[in-house]
């Protein structure tokens, strides 16, 4: 096989929407910091506009990500398709990327505090091919021809492949 047709996984970004900012929001700071999940600093993310009926207001702390790549990314996927490991077509985009949910952060082997409640996360993930840096770099940039693009069949047999992961229609 051509090395540069192989596919491997850019990066997995973990995102927890607690809907407000305060008590909630370090909590689940804390949680996606803990080893067991990422291992690693969220940052926050804040409001884009006000939402009155949810009490949000433009420019509050309202949720935390964290982006994993390359060891790390592999690692957290292996651990989070034990928990998960049925995908449905929907899940996938044209270009070869993925998302889904996880619901309960218990599900990694973390034990249940009633001081800290539970929370989901969502779980996006980006594929990638060698060559993809030119559309990313400064110099001379260039779109990724449709050629060299990652299509969705090409990602499913991917993560069969890779993880084990079963894909399944609606």
């Amino acid at each position: 096989m051509n090395p540069m047709r192989r596919i491997m996984v850019d990066k997995v970004v973990i995102n927890m929407g607690v809907g407000e900012s305060g008590e909630k929001l370090a909590k689940a700071e804390k949680l996606l910091a803990r080893s067991e999940i990422a291992g690693q600093k969220p940052v926050k993310i804040k409001a884009r506009k006000t939402i009155q009926p949810f009490g949000i207001k433009r420019g509050e702390a309202i949720a935390c990500k964290v982006t994993l790549r390359g060891a790390r990314a592999h690692e957290f996927l292996t651990r989070a398709f034990k928990i998960q490991n049925k995908l449905y077509l929907s899940q996938f985009d044209t270009y070869g990327n993925f998302s889904f949910g996880i619901a309960e952060h218990t599900d990694f082997g973390i034990r249940y505090d009633p001081d800290v409640g539970i929370f989901g996360m969502d779980v996006a993930v980006s594929l990638k091919r060698p060559g993809y840096r030119i559309k990313d770099r400064r110099i001379q940039r260039k779109k990724v021809p449709a050629r060299h693009r990652i299509t969705r069949e090409e990602c499913i047999e991917f993560l069969e492949k890779e993880y084990g992961v079963q894909v399944v229609p609606e």
